[in-house]
């Protein structure tokens, strides 16, 4: 999920300060999150799914797969 929340960032050119500004986290909480050390509650992973344009669906497929 990290990687792929990176690379969404950085393909709509968004910094991670203002990723983080948008949900109402820390760029260092982001940064774990992107990082994989920490995954977010099922709040705030569905607005950063949406704010980055990714379904959340895919994410649980994802889940599935592992």
């Amino acid at each position: 999920m990290g990687l792929e929340l990176k690379v969404a960032r950085i393909r709509l050119g968004l910094y991670l300060y203002e990723v983080a500004r948008m949900v109402g986290i820390t760029p260092a909480r982001l940064s774990q999150f992107e990082g994989g050390h920490r995954k977010p509650p099922p709040d705030l992973e569905e607005k950063l799914w949406a704010i980055l344009g990714l379904p959340a669906k895919k994410q649980n497929e994802d889940e599935q797969k592992s």
